[in-house]
């Protein structure tokens, strides 16, 4: 039995300052480019990154075709 793939994100968890609607985003765009962001919610714009709840790092496991078959997390980044 061969051993399955593995992909891996880091992804950041933010709120809206304005309405308090909770976000996950790629962490490279939310935090490291520090990105404003439009509220699905609301509708108005903020920065994930001065609104930071969490981050951590999530294991996709996958199938021998690349498909996901379980996501779990493997440790807190912030």
């Amino acid at each position: 039995m061969s051993q399955r793939k593995k992909a891996y994100l880091d992804v950041s968890v933010s709120v809206c300052p304005h309405c308090g609607a909770f976000y996950a985003d790629a962490s490279w765009y939310a935090v490291v480019l520090a990105s404003d962001v439009e509220c699905g919610v609301c509708g108005n714009a903020f920065n994930p990154k001065k609104s930071l709840k969490d981050r951590i790092l999530i294991e996709f496991e996958l199938d021998e075709s690349g498909k996901v078959v379980a996501v779990k997390k493997i440790k807190d980044l912030k």
